[in-house]
């Protein structure tokens, strides 16, 4: 609609078509940012060589070289441009293809980009350049196609490559146009910046019939804007021709025709479009409503499997009695994230050694739910052989859950460290968080497990990296084990809480209980949490060694 209305208002072709330009190149932009998309718009016309004016006739002819200027021979001549540099912003200042002459079919074969022009928008060459009074209405009244390079680099119908298209990024060419009732041919040709898909080259085709609605007052009058007062005055000299008048009218009628065609056409298609939309969205509402329905069984299922996997982590806990074990004070905790937790911790007592294990499988749900309960049992089972190597140990357990996870097809590994504690000296082994020995008074010592394993089913052999140290602990001294559920844990404002916070409240509670410095620790772990998620799974251990017969003894 702007397109056809750039017609009004002003006094010569080329005035219209500066405006046309102008249009195209400041409104096809880039979204969100408003990069233009077009590094140059021209719009082209042919004109009789004889009616140039003499700086566009001097510039045909010095491109004709021997050849003679015939009054009649077409040239397509740049009526408008506009681009990012400054010279290709008037067609006075523009240093070529200002009117380049079609002398002859052969003449016009060596021009690439016009010669695919004219073939491209439906037109032959010899129309072009003689075109024939008694084809002229049928062959004007056409609707025509679009001129459309896909790649403009490397393309041989695009010209100046080294000079234009690469350094100023052209990446699609794309052209429409038609003929006008005189005869003459108009295209305006868009060189991009950005990929152009075919589906929407196809909507340009219209819009050849918009401008040529702008350029049809002035096909048999001012084509080019004047430069004086008196020439302005000249031009309102005129014999009034009322044939051309009529066929001008005649011709805007045909174009408005065509228009009206179109969009005739244009409503159907939508129309289909629209009604087969509307048949995939019912199809598709049927097939979400099945999904829905099979996913509310499927949810179902899962929630009754994962209540299940939930109750045996819970059931396989040690419980209470369990950590009632002489000459030492144990407490532990866990929270899981989900439904199913990938926290594991255990205390067993076999033969007067005491294990204590925790670990942490990665992720959290089903499967590191399942990796969980497959660790505890590959430690109880290895306790009860007794196996006490921690080097054969850890490199059983591995190899067990390793292949098991190869078996499920999962990426799913765990840390897991592994303490001994008997007759006052406690061994530990494994990957993990740091351990946290704690002497009588809250002296902590940080004990840094990356040397002393490797995660568990991540690699079938991890001998190598398997060591363990044996630290002593006296009366009133302990360990406090943790996942990193707990340092990682984080406020509303995404600040963890930290080991160094964790260390501290250990400090400061560890002349009580077991119990009591489990519960000052997630107190204070909650305090800091406040309304925020828990995202992980969260995992205690602590033990305290009490006097008992051997220190007596002692």
């Amino acid at each position: 609609m702007a397109l056809r209305h750039f017609g009004l208002g002003v006094e010569s072709m080329e005035e219209a078509s500066n405006r046309i330009v102008r249009y195209v190149y400041e409104n096809f932009c880039t979204k969100p940012t408003g990069e233009k998309s077009c590094a140059l718009v021209r719009l082209f016309k042919t004109h009789p060589y004889e009616d140039l004016e003499v700086e566009l006739a001097e510039y045909a002819r010095s491109m004709l070289g021997d050849y003679p200027p015939l009054p009649a021979m077409k040239c397509m001549t740049a009526l408008a441009t506009v681009g990012e540099k400054t010279e290709w912003n008037s067609r006075h200042t523009s240093v070529g293809h200002k009117a380049i002459p079609l002398a002859s079919e052969s003449v016009v074969d060596q021009l690439p980009m016009i010669s695919q022009l004219i073939r491209q928008l439906g037109l032959d060459i010899k129309t072009v350049i003689n075109p024939d009074p008694n084809l002229l209405v049928e062959i004007e009244q056409r609707k025509y196609n679009v001129f459309y390079v896909p790649e403009a680099i490397g393309s041989p119908y695009i010209p100046a490559q080294d000079s234009f298209v690469i350094p100023f990024g052209i990446k699609s060419v794309l052209g429409f146009g038609g003929l006008l009732p005189s005869g003459n041919m108009f295209a305006i040709i868009m060189f991009l910046k950005v990929q152009i898909p075919i589906s929407t080259v196809q909507m340009f085709s219209t819009l050849a019939l918009n401008v040529k609605t702008a350029l049809l007052p002035f096909d048999r009058g001012a084509v080019f804007a004047q430069k004086d007062e008196s020439a302005t005055a000249s031009r309102q000299i005129f014999t009034r021709n009322t044939e051309q008048e009529l066929a001008q009218l005649k011709s805007q009628v045909a174009t408005l025709r065509q228009l009206l065609d179109v969009f005739d056409q244009s409503i159907l298609v939508q129309s289909d479009r629209l009604e087969q939309a509307i048949e995939e969205l019912a199809d598709s509402a049927q097939k979400l409503d099945s999904l829905n329905q099979r996913l509310k069984e499927d949810n179902l299922r899962m929630g009754a499997e994962l209540d299940i996997v939930r109750q045996m982590q819970q059931m396989i806990l040690p419980n209470a009695e369990e950590l009632e074990i002489e000459g030492l004070d144990i407490a532990g905790y866990m929270e899981a994230a989900d439904e199913v937790g990938g926290d594991y911790y255990d205390v067993l007592n076999t033969d007067g050694v005491v294990t204590l294990g925790i670990g942490d499988v990665t992720g959290h749900g089903l499967e590191s739910g399942i990796l969980m309960l497959m660790a505890q049992t590959a430690v109880r089972t290895l306790k009860e052989i007794p196996e006490v190597d921690p080097v054969r140990f850890l490199d059983v357990i591995n190899r067990t859950l390793y292949k098991n996870v190869q078996r499920m097809n999962s990426e799913k590994s765990l840390t897991l460290a592994i303490l001994n504690y008997s007759q006052g000296r406690i061994s530990i082994s494994g990957q993990h968080e740091e351990v946290l020995v704690v002497r009588n008074g809250g002296q902590l010592e940080r004990i840094d497990t990356m040397d002393l394993g490797f995660p568990i089913a991540l690699d079938d052999d991890i001998v190598k990296f398997i060591n363990h140290i044996s630290i002593e602990l006296h009366t009133g001294d302990g360990v406090v084990l943790y996942t990193d559920g707990i340092p990682e844990a984080k406020d509303i404002n995404k600040v963890q809480y930290g080991v160094e916070k964790l260390c501290e409240v250990i400090s400061e509670n560890w002349h009580k209980s077991a119990t009591e410095i489990k519960e000052a620790i997630i107190g204070d772990l909650r305090r800091h949490i406040g309304k925020q998620k828990v995202f992980d799974d969260i995992t205690l251990l602590v033990l305290k060694r009490q006097s008992d017969a051997s220190d007596a003894h002692r």
